[in-house]
């Protein structure tokens, strides 16, 4: 057992010895601009940066390990139905909001370096974004940064689940910003407010040109407040004025901030580079949902239902929309408003504009209207270490992913359902497999919507997978080799085994140390994420292939997401910028 006494007293003698030194390294820093390259054409979602182009013969060493983008981004609400919403209002700005973890806004990253290629794009890898986050931030970043990278953890305790319309949408949800919290009820759950959502929602942009000022501040009068948002890039919200058949109802203007670390790892491992030969394409999230709501005249019976999501690019809905419990007051409730009748909402989001908005409204919001990214240049005061070895090998992790539908059986299920999958690319030096379970929602799920649950405007998927996934005799095989000598058959192997020290430090022996935002009780009720370190079998050097297989002992079928973790290497140059070897 080390000695845990004096440690106060040996702190400050090693203090007391230390000699002190300068820190004179870098003659100053600047932070360049890349503008976007798509001039003003975003209705596909892409966004490109070019800063070969853009950046050619720059002085100083650019950091891509502090880059970061700014993206204009726009949710807008509007009245879709056959007639005015007489009976109900324009919503506030806490109506709703973004999803956990802004690198969900981004679908797919492509990554070039001196014209190469050095990640592989597949649909639904930046879901490994998430798990990235959930295994290595801690909660002091949470703290720290949630408020630019939307990282305000969902609850599990708030999750529901209805196939038919509720004050809080059909299928799951997890979109609860005020609860009853009693425990002690004759049958049935407590509607626990998400925590997570609430944070996220409290933290959206400020109310502009309203009925009242920001914030209610003398400091940011209504007949000002739309131009210092504009000014200071705060992003704004506008509510509609009027509730007539096609208008809009309400606009959300945010600025994302997306740190190009938190949409893949390669970034962290280049630091410094002169001449950053970079091209980054980006596809983000752009689409719409159809609602229907049910007023009446008791708020409690009022209710939403999603009829349809349409995914112009990208596979998620990045938008939550807030339920209407309780009194009248709450977020939807006087959206949905007291009329026997039925209305219809459609809400659309989107790179700069969307299918509602406008450019040029966006324009009136936004201090510019075109994504940029921001590369930080530091001039070196002795560059003499790098001239002389400008070579670099970096060895960073990339992710295979692959979607597979009705692998475990098909809507609800009365029957256990055993799998086996194949995945269908192998690969050399595999680090680790993450296998995410979401909800087959093809019958049983929703009032008539058949959409994935990451692609509804009420569940908090994809930061939560299927709420209750119970997969048994979980096993990965690479090549002939099995990873586990017995299948995980319960929680805590998993967890205890695997999940939890993905990304840990000191591989979660550290207990004064900690890291990961994900404990047991959310990892085994909605976070239930399969993990299989398959480092110590896996060749280095030959192509290896890959199954998964297990037993769904849920009631409810089950499709998985399959990620393939493994490890990639380039050399670069960093004072050429140029690529001399990439696998």
């Amino acid at each position: 057992m080390s000695d845990s006494t004096q440690l106060a007293d040996q702190f400050l003698l090693q203090s007391s010895l230390k000699a002190d030194t300068s820190n004179h390294v870098s003659r100053g820093k600047s932070v360049a601009t890349v503008d976007d390259g798509q001039s003003g054409s975003y209705s596909s979602g892409i966004v490109s940066f070019d800063c070969a182009a853009a950046l050619n013969g720059s002085q100083g060493y650019a950091s891509l390990k502090d880059a970061y983008i700014t993206l204009p981004f726009v949710v807008s609400m509007k009245n879709t139905a056959a007639t005015a919403l007489e009976a109900g209002a324009a919503p506030t700005r806490y109506a709703l909001g973004l999803k956990c973890n802004v690198a969900t806004v981004v679908d797919e990253v492509k990554v070039y370096l001196n014209g190469k290629s050095i990640i592989t794009p597949s649909e639904y890898k930046q879901f490994w974004s998430n798990i990235r986050a959930m295994a290595e931030l801690t909660t002091a970043e949470v703290e720290k940064h949630g408020s630019d990278m939307l990282l305000y953890p969902d609850d599990w305790e708030s999750i529901k689940h209805s196939a038919s319309a509720t004050v809080a949408g059909d299928g799951y949800s997890n979109n609860s910003l005020a609860g009853n919290s009693s425990l002690v009820l004759s049958s049935g759950e407590p509607v626990r407010s998400n925590t997570g959502f609430l944070r996220r929602v409290l933290n959206n942009p400020p109310e502009v040109a309203g009925a009242a000022n920001s914030y209610g501040w003398p400091s940011l009068n209504t007949s000002t407040s739309q131009a210092i948002a504009q000014m200071r890039g705060t992003g704004a919200f506008k509510k509609g004025s009027t509730l007539t058949q096609g208008s809009t109802l309400g606009e959300w203007f945010y600025m994302l901030k997306i740190r190009l670390v938190d949409l893949h790892p390669i970034f962290s491992e280049i630091d410094l580079v002169a001449n950053p030969q970079l091209k980054l394409e980006l596809k983000v999230q752009t689409g719409y949902c159809d609602l229907t709501l049910t007023p009446s005249a008791t708020p409690t019976s009022r209710t939403m239902r999603l009829d349809s999501t349409t995914l112009v690019a990208g596979s998620i809905c990045p938008v939550m929309i807030a339920g209407s419990h309780g009194a009248a007051a709450d977020a939807m409730n006087s959206v949905i408003g007291d009329a026997e009748k039925s209305d219809k909402l459609r809400v659309a989001w989107g790179p700069i504009h969307n299918s509602i908005t406008t450019i040029a409204t966006s324009g009136n919001y936004f201090p510019f209207t075109q994504a940029r990214l921001n590369l930080p240049f530091y001039d070196i005061a002795n560059p003499t270490a790098l001239v002389s070895k400008p070579m670099k090998t970096i060895k960073y992790l990339d992710c295979y992913s692959q979607m597979v539908e009705d692998a475990a059986g098909i809507g609800l299920i009365t029957n256990n359902k055993t799998f086996s999958i194949q995945v269908a690319s192998s690969h050399k030096n595999v680090k680790y497999v993450a296998v995410i379970p979401f909800a087959n929602t093809k019958s049983g799920n929703y009032a008539s919507a058949t959409v994935p649950q990451f692609a509804s405007p009420f569940d908090s998927a994809p930061w939560t997978c299927q709420p209750g996934s119970s997969i048994r005799d979980f096993q990965v095989q690479v090549g002939n080799k099995n990873v586990f000598q017995d299948v995980h058959s319960y929680d805590w192997m998993t967890f205890m085994d695997e999940f939890s020290k993905i990304g840990a430090v000191n591989g979660d022996l550290s207990r004064e140390i900690s890291n990961g935002l994900i404990g047991f009780d959310k990892w085994q009720t909605a976070q239930r994420i399969l993990v299989a370190d398959c480092s110590r079998i896996s060749d280095p050097n030959v192509p290896q292939s890959i199954k998964v297989s297990g037993t769904n002992v849920a009631t409810q079928g089950t499709n998985f997401l399959v990620l393939v973790v493994y490890e990639r290497s380039l050399e670069l140059d960093r004072i050429t910028g140029e690529i001399y070897r990439a696998d």
